[in-house]
């Protein structure tokens, strides 16, 4: 029979092992589904790696995918710190590049290009903020599990973008594709390299880790959220504004996934459409695991996640593998990193039935 025994303190040995073998083993079962394709994986892993990491313009196009993840990872630590579980930073995505989207067609071409470019920064920061307060209020009134509200409110934020991009937001100019007016450059975030699609939200990605990091590490809304993840009903013995916190720590998770969807747009797309890559979303959400909920960490593991789907495109291309592949690996790494919470928690221990 086994028993599961709860570890009343983690080692850091074990804290860096157990993230170590989940993701060699969801490499192992990547290398198995590389196998029905009839494609040598190492062949395949080696152009993963080239096609992110061998030039300046792939590096490039790595951080381009790294931006959103940085920063959607980032408010996601802080509700999982306090364990809410914030499925939902696709909505909130969605929400905050809607809302910047507003100001983005709607303001003139002569406004000065920062007053315009931090309106709608705030509005996207807003508006995955507000979005996000919605299951923060459903779980500290009335209890509602978060995972299922998240959840079913991406649905809804999806469904508002497609009414605005078939409805309202349509260009006329686009012969009925669903995609708003192009943004004017003064509602363009800036690049930071020339000859690269690399753009200012990547120093705002580096400030909001910096910002997460000193919330958690140094203040005391990072002390009370650590407790109520840790023993909710010790912190509401001790005084802990659960209900407080619980919307503060939403209202960041969602704004910065606001942010993100926001810096997507101004940053790459330069236009609202529906196909604006939601999917970071959940994938943020295996970064911030897999770096022991810790900002810092989360920053490099977004760059090689963002390496990763850069380098997709490269194998799509080069070998003929299906980009697919490049999902079932992060979802078989999740899938072990998950499995490896429970050793990280618990010791298995095998006891022999006597009887």
């Amino acid at each position: 029979m086994l028993l599961f025994e709860k570890r009343e303190n983690v080692s850091t040995k074990l804290k860096v092992a157990i993230p170590l073998i989940s993701v060699f083993l969801g490499l192992v079962a990547g290398a198995i589904a590389i196998l029905f394709t009839r494609t040598n994986p190492l062949i395949v892993y080696q152009a993963l790696v080239k096609g992110a990491f061998s030039s300046v313009y792939t590096f490039s196009e790595t951080l381009v995918v790294a931006i959103p993840l940085i920063l959607i990872s980032a408010g996601l630590i802080v509700a999982f710190k306090m364990n809410f579980w914030n499925i939902g930073a696709y909505g909130q995505y969605i929400i905050g590049a809607i809302f910047g989207t507003f100001f983005a067609l709607n303001m003139p071409a002569t406004m000065s290009r920062p007053l315009l470019l931090t309106i709608m920064c705030l509005a996207g920061i807003l508006g995955g903020a507000l979005w996000g307060l919605i299951p923060a209020a459903l779980k500290a009134f009335w209890e509602v599990n978060e995972v299922i509200s998240t959840l079913l409110l991406n649905y809804i934020a999806l469904y508002i973008l497609k009414y605005l991009m078939y409805g309202p937001w349509r260009n006329p100019a686009s012969h009925g594709f669903p995609l708003s007016k192009p943004f004017e450059l003064n509602a363009q975030l800036p690049r930071l390299l020339m000859r690269t699609r690399v753009h200012l939200g990547l120093i705002l990605g580096i400030i909001a880790v910096i910002i997460v990091y000193i919330l958690i590490t140094k203040t005391k809304f990072g002390y009370e959220i650590r407790v109520i993840g840790e023993n909710k009903r010790a912190a509401r013995y001790g005084g802990i504004n659960i209900t407080k916190n619980i919307f503060i720590a939403m209202a960041i998770s969602g704004g910065l996934a606001g942010l993100a969807g926001l810096a997507q747009l101004s940053g790459v797309i330069h236009m609202l459409q529906i196909e604006i890559n939601p999917g970071y979303g959940y994938t943020a959400i295996i970064v911030a695991w897999l770096s022991s909920l810790n900002p810092i960490i989360a920053m490099f593991v977004s760059v090689i996640f963002g390496g990763l789907e850069a380098g997709g495109y490269q194998i799509q291309m080069a070998i003929r593998v299906p980009f697919g592949i490049v999902g079932t690996i992060e979802s078989a790494v999740l899938f072990f990193l998950l499995g490896g919470e429970i050793f990280k928690r618990y010791r298995i221990k095998l006891r022999r039935n006597t009887s």
